[in-house]
């Protein structure tokens, strides 16, 4: 389905109204706008929608990693590191996760 929308000033911004439909549908609050060449897609922001699919992630983490292997100076034993603070935020996360 193709809805044309105008675009509308929203105080410093540039907005679109999304047809109620697609709101009602999706029962959210979050969408995610992903640009695609010439193309904005909107689609439903879900769990699964995490840093990780970020496109700048992967470079981040070849960053981390150049970074740990010119400097392995700087890691730690992750016993060394851990503490209650990492306990409390990892609470009700598995293994698995």
């Amino acid at each position: 389905m193709s809805v044309v929308k105008k675009l509308f000033k929203h105080g410093g911004s540039y907005a679109v109204d999304l047809p109620v439909s697609f709101v009602r549908h999706t029962h959210i609050k979050e969408v995610v706008l992903e640009e695609q060449g010439d193309e904005i897609v909107i689609y439903p922001k879900t769990e699964l929608d995490t840093i990780e699919s970020e496109p700048e992630f992967s470079q981040f983490i070849r960053v981390l990693a150049a970074d740990a292997l010119k400097h392995p100076e700087k890691l730690k034993d992750a016993k060394e590191i851990w503490d209650n603070e990492w306990n409390e935020l990892l609470r009700g996360v598995s293994d698995g996760e």
